[in-house]
């Protein structure tokens, strides 16, 4: 075992999360190696046609971290959200105009997004990149030593904090950490791409039918993502029919909403489940990101939380790694106190949609349609519901300390 302190922090996983914390602290005093399972070359030869959601709190914040400016070309703006319930009376628009903001949200390519985070920090002389790495075992104490192998050979490393930003490690998570709450929502989010011929869209629609929940996002020209959370049942019928019936079946959930479907492609299913720890800390060890919290898409909350999560506790990294002896257990207590209160809103908030607006239920579908309602003819309650959405509620302090540095 090393007494010998080799980094200040080794961070397990190179996925979204991990790299965007890193981008906080590239070119900072704070040593950070990061443990990837993935080779150099993956990140640009990543071919994944996967988009992900930004929102306007998270383009601010990779504005100030400086990197919007190469992810804004590559970006679909989403000014508007039509959200509708099939079969019930009732429906809204929520507007970004009512909040006084550029936008409700940002679709950009996955790979693009990746790319980027991973290019501006490679020149960082603070930040080593162990590729095609994987940790085997951990032994927590003042200095935590890191078992790990690297190209079929076993290596031990030091550090004063480990950070998971990576699910993947469950074994070594679970000895770390206190039972996490899980739920099987029993669930299956069916995505693909759809192209119809309405062009340069700036409204995304979320459906609510009655076997699940259906989204879509505009994307650049006449594309769009399409993502619908349905029954096992269901979702397994949709990934069984043939191009032609899908078209059809997608068209009659959507109506004309998005114009007439001309072509589906890259179609993929996975299961949904609430995996979520409720303390995310212990003493120099942290989850962040999907290792803390894992949500249903509903709301495009996830990757969004967490880079909320990156910027406060880097923000509290800095703040106190200005004393001689940084000490992690601090930092991570501080932190976890800091963000406790928005995570575990966020987390009831899909929780709940994602639950009570599946099923047949005519009293869920009265209540539903009254909702939409008043969120339509009240705009201080639909002005409430985009500032949940944004995160705004919760971070404008962030943001604004942010801002002034």
């Amino acid at each position: 075992m090393k007494t010998k302190v080799d980094k200040d922090i080794i961070l397990v996983g190179a996925g979204l999360t991990g790299l965007t914390f890193c981008n906080f602290l590239k070119d900072t005093d704070i040593k950070i190696s990061i443990f990837d399972v993935n080779p150099q070359e993956f990140y640009n030869s990543f071919n994944d046609d996967r988009h992900i959601v930004l929102s306007n709190t998270s383009k601010i914040i990779l504005s100030n971290m400086g990197i919007w400016g190469e992810l804004e070309s590559h970006c679909t703006e989403i000014k508007n959200i039509h959200i509708s319930k099939k079969h019930i009376f009732g429906s809204t628009i929520v507007r970004a105009k009512d909040e006084n903001i550029d936008s409700l949200g940002y679709q950009i390519p996955l790979k693009r997004l990746l790319n980027m985070l991973y290019e501006s920090i490679r020149s960082s002389k603070n930040i080593s990149v162990y590729s095609q790495s994987e940790v085997v075992s951990v032994i927590q104490d003042d200095i935590i030593n890191v078992k790990f192998m690297n190209n079929k050979k076993e290596e031990i490393i030091s550090s004063r904090a480990l950070i998971f930003t990576s699910g993947s490690q469950l074994d070594i998570v679970k000895d770390l950490f206190e039972p996490k709450i899980q739920k099987d929502y029993k669930q299956n989010a069916i995505v693909c791409e759809i192209l119809t011929n309405s062009y340069d869209s700036i409204t995304a629609f979320e459906r609510f039918t009655d076997d699940g929940i259906l989204g879509v996002i505009p994307r650049k020209k006449n594309s769009w993502t399409l993502i619908y959370s349905t029954n096992l049942k269901e979702s397994n019928y949709i990934y069984e029919l043939s191009k032609s019936k899908l078209k059809y079946y997608f068209q009659s959930l959507l109506g004309s909403k998005c114009g007439e479907i001309m072509d589906i492609k890259n179609l993929v299913s996975y299961p949904l489940k609430l995996n979520f720890y409720e303390n995310f800390t212990n003493k120099n060890t942290c989850l962040l990101g999907d290792a803390a919290h894992t949500l249903h898409p509903i709301a495009g909350q996830s990757f969004n939380l967490s880079v909320r999560d990156c910027l406060e506790i880097t923000k509290t990294i800095k703040e106190f790694s200005k004393a001689d002896n940084i000490n992690f257990s601090h930092i991570f207590s501080d932190y976890e106190s800091k963000r406790r209160k928005e995570v575990k809103r966020i987390v009831k908030f899909t929780d709940f949609l994602s639950t009570f607006v599946h099923g047949r239920n005519i009293v869920k579908n009265k209540f539903i349609s009254l909702f939409l309602l008043m969120i339509d003819s009240n705009k201080a309650l639909r002005t409430d519901v985009i500032r949940y959405l944004l995160g705004v509620n919760f971070s404008d302090k962030l943001i604004s300390d942010m801002k002034n540095k």
